[in-house]
């Protein structure tokens, strides 16, 4: 008998602790969302965006960030894509997801184009966009940044706050139609770095990547382009959360083993 109610406490504990999932609230560097969101696709996680992206000399860096120097036309062969915006929605909310006074910002770059299909495919070097190419989100304490920055220094306002997630690109596709001043453009990332790493560490994308990002721009002016993306992927909750469901799979192990021996 005590044995049976042993086994059902601990069955308690793993049930409570798989309820608590289903609903899991998680909070990572300030940011806030349901790691279980239901939205239009079967993955729980969609992010929404706008941005304005440049081709420049520079790659830019995972570090530094993106930068206005050297801004050449779109498509010129040797330069870099790059840019920077704002999330506008994380997993269905359009605020909330951060604090009032704060914004999530991202940069991106390091995407190499050479204007030769007949290499690999792409507009874009593949291969040597996969060393350089980066993709940073980062959480702020201020919502002062905007996608429409007209200087180096409102620019550099998109770095200015804590990383939360880091990306290394795995491949990246154009849609049918595409061209350096316009059109859409998939990209598959992993997550590397960042106080969220771990969350979006799911390989659930195409090419076994964690974030799947397709975007549109189109060009305003000779140099810039402005656009807005979606970034789709599967995330999950902190690792203290299923550490409580593990515990509760070692004492139904545990309870077992005793039974047996006995």
């Amino acid at each position: 008998m005590k044995l049976v109610q042993k086994l059902a406490a601990v069955t308690l504990i793993a049930a409570s602790s798989f309820a608590a999932q289903a609903t899991q609230i998680t909070s990572v560097a300030g940011v806030t969302w349901d790691t279980d969101h239901l939205g239009f696709t079967s993955e729980d996680f969609i992010s929404l965006g706008n941005f304005t992206q440049w081709y420049g000399t520079s790659a830019g860096s995972p570090t530094t960030g993106t930068n206005l120097n050297a801004v050449v036309a779109p498509g010129t062969v040797g330069s870099f894509l790059q840019g920077a915006g704002v999330i506008n929605s994380f997993n269905g909310q359009s605020s909330g997801f951060v604090c009032a006074s704060c914004q999530l910002t991202f940069t991106f770059g390091g995407l190499k184009f050479d204007g030769n299909v007949a290499n690999d495919g792409s507009l874009f070097d593949v291969a040597a966009s996969k060393s350089s190419a980066f993709f940073n989100l980062y959480s702020r304490a201020t919502n002062n940044f905007t996608h429409s920055f007209q200087s180096e220094t409102e620019l550099q306002r998109a770095t200015d706050g804590v990383l939360f997630l880091g990306m290394k690109m795995v491949n990246m596709l154009e849609q049918a139609g595409f061209t350096p001043a316009s059109g859409f453009l998939d990209s598959y990332w992993n997550a590397t770095s960042g106080a969220a790493a771990w969350n979006f560490d799911t390989n659930t994308e195409l090419f076994k990547t964690d974030i799947w990002f397709t975007a549109s721009a189109s060009l305003q002016g000779s140099r810039f382009l402005s656009g807005n993306g979606t970034a789709v992927g599967d995330s999950i909750s902190a690792p203290s959360s299923l550490a409580v469901l593990g515990l509760g799979l070692l004492g139904l192990a545990g309870v077992a083993r005793r039974k047996k021996s006995a």
